[in-house]
């Protein structure tokens, strides 16, 4: 039943991702719109559950991941966009609430995609990849490993 409060995420996840392969931009409306849904799904979960240390995970796993992606793209401009570090921040404080395994995973998923999606580019000619789709399903496959 938890996984319900996933929900906002998952909606903005989707549609960012499709964006992001059509027109490589990542829409900050609706991650913007995404992240206070998300919050707000959160907060009535521990209101709901009694206990608030889901929304201190989401929120700190969130930061956390949110500047590590954004170091990186500073590292190497170009690689990386801001429209991915904005939907890592997004992603985050779904996967985040979930707890520190589940972030593991899907920062391991999110490389993963990320690298069979370079291939599958490379081979067609390519040299670059709209990544908000490998975190939008990263982060899907993190909490779908979760529940199991």
């Amino acid at each position: 039943m938890a996984y319900l409060f996933l929900i906002p995420s998952a909606i903005a996840g989707i549609m960012i991702a499709c964006t992001d392969i059509r027109t490589r931009r990542v829409p900050r409306m609706v991650v913007a719109a995404g992240s206070a849904a998300q919050l707000a799904c959160i907060v009535a979960w521990c209101i709901w559950s009694g206990s608030w240390a889901p929304l201190a995970w989401s929120m700190g796993f969130a930061l956390a991941c949110t500047l590590v992606q954004l170091a990186l793209a500073l590292v190497r401009p170009g690689a990386l966009g801001f429209g991915d570090v904005t939907c890592t921040l997004l992603m985050g404080l779904a996967v985040g609430c979930l707890g520190v395994e589940a972030v593991a995973v899907w920062w391991l998923f999110m490389g993963l995609f990320g690298l069979a999606m370079l291939g599958i580019q490379r081979g067609r000619g390519g040299d670059s990849i709209p990544f908000a789709p490998a975190i939008v399903a990263a982060a899907f496959t993190a909490a779908a490993l979760n529940a199991l």
